[in-house]
């Protein structure tokens, strides 16, 4: 019993020393990092590299923008019944698939807020009353997160047959991945799952012209 408590003592003082280590480091890289940079104010501003896929050269951290960050604010949001309500009216035909761009069905403003040590969406819809959902447990590492949000890029350009989400109409970056999902079949029922597998009631499973516009239309626009 005792060599078992003494094992555990010395443990923690392990672990106890590894936190203080961390933290030595993470301070040191701060300083450094701050001196690198009071150093790299003062030389001569170079020229921006330009790759060949880009519209210019690519821009400098001072030259990007960002969205409205931090709590209090106001933003864009659904309401998660009205969301499932044009949905099932978009597949029975009741409504056209174009009415998700231009009628903008759904959309409501919501208001992100810190209550009682938590971030918190407060939206209210007209018809289906007031919604409130937990954005984070911990308000002061969302701050830190947002805070390193590194600015806005290029402004997609040629990509009108694929952005076309109406109000949540990608504006700005550049893709990397295309993910295409070619079934919604699966035997899990995962929350987070884009696709909503198994949770939707029908079977999605785009053609083989569907699959090969979605390629077509991927590689007509710059990244």
């Amino acid at each position: 019993m005792f060599s078992d408590q003494f094992r555990r003592g010395e443990s923690e003082k392990s672990k106890l020393a590894g936190v203080k280590s961390s933290k030595l480091l993470s301070n040191l890289s701060g300083v450094a990092w701050k001196a690198f940079q009071s150093v790299n104010k003062r030389l001569p501003e170079g020229e921006a590299i330009r790759p060949n896929w880009a519209p210019g050269p690519l821009l400098k951290s001072y030259e990007r923008t960002s969205p409205p960050l931090g709590f209090p604010r106001e933003t864009d949001s659904l309401c998660p019944r009205c969301v499932k309500e044009v949905r099932d009216a978009v597949i029975s035909g009741e409504t056209t698939l174009e009415s998700l761009m231009n009628e903008h069905p759904g959309e409501i403003k919501a208001q992100i807020v810190e209550e009682n040590g938590q971030v918190v969406m407060r939206k209210t819809c007209p018809k289906h009353g007031e919604f409130v959902d937990v954005m984070a447990t911990d308000p002061a590492f969302l701050e830190r997160i947002e805070s390193l949000f590194f600015g806005r890029d290029f402004r997609a350009a040629e990509d009108s047959h694929v952005h076309r989400h109406g109000t949540s109409n990608i504006k700005f970056g550049r893709g990397a991945v295309l993910t295409v999902d070619l079934t919604n079949r699966c035997n899990m029922m995962c929350n987070p799952c884009f696709m909503d597998a198994n949770q939707v009631g029908y079977v999605h499973e785009p053609t083989y012209e569907d699959t090969k516009a979605i390629l077509d239309r991927a590689v007509s626009f710059k990244p």
